[in-house]
């Protein structure tokens, strides 16, 4: 099931998923919508964000990527049964990765069968679904120049290959799924927070 009041905001890595889900949050604010909740994936709750840590952190000479799929469900599963199932009748969520990410990244970059991820949606029960989704598309190049400063996770220090992947996937689900919002985040921060204004204007009635 779809939630209006539910939205994602996707890219890669160095996309600009954080600033943007600030910008939302600002400009909803400034619409007199204030109970809103941000969560973010891997992660938001207790249990989700010490799997976050070994997600991104473990230093594990060998990390399987059936692990690495299997830590994510179940991080997902205690955002839905803790954060979302509870909040989604009465509080906007925003979401900073959801579902996609777990395609792009899994089938697209990993190359794990699309089967194993179906199940687990299933397993998991992840019947709830956002409205929109905001797609920040980013060359790669320019994805790991914005964070070369920042200390990286074991997912941010994989290769342009990779992103390049994940990216292509991301484009393919958005050509499929009309609710995926394109947006050029290769572009100045002025023009992407113009086009997010207009997706969420759009999104609420105004």
């Amino acid at each position: 099931m779809k939630y209006k009041n539910f939205i994602v905001v996707e890219g890669i890595d160095g996309a600009g998923k954080s600033t943007i889900c600030d910008y939302i949050i600002n400009l909803l604010n400034k619409l007199h919508i204030f109970n809103i909740i941000k969560i973010h994936e891997p992660g938001s709750t207790p249990i989700a964000e010490k799997l976050r840590k070994i997600i991104k952190f473990s230093k594990e000479e060998f990390f399987s990527y059936k692990t690495e799929l299997l830590l994510i469900y179940a991080a997902r599963l205690q955002l839905l049964d803790n954060i979302i199932r509870p909040n989604i009748n009465k509080n906007w969520i925003l979401s900073d990765r959801y579902d996609l990410s777990t395609y792009a990244y899994q089938i697209g970059g990993r190359s794990i069968n699309k089967r194993n991820i179906i199940f687990l949606q299933k397993f998991i029960k992840n019947d709830i679904k956002p409205n929109i989704t905001i797609y920040l598309d980013v060359n790669p190049l320019i994805a790991i120049q914005r964070i070369q400063s920042k200390i990286k996770d074991r997912i941010e220090k994989e290769s342009i290959t990779f992103f390049s992947k994940v990216r292509n996937f991301y484009i393919k689900m958005v050509k499929k799924d009309k609710t995926i919002k394109f947006i050029d985040a290769n572009k100045d921060l002025k023009y992407v927070k113009s086009a997010v204004k207009n997706i969420i204007l759009k999104l609420i009635n105004i």
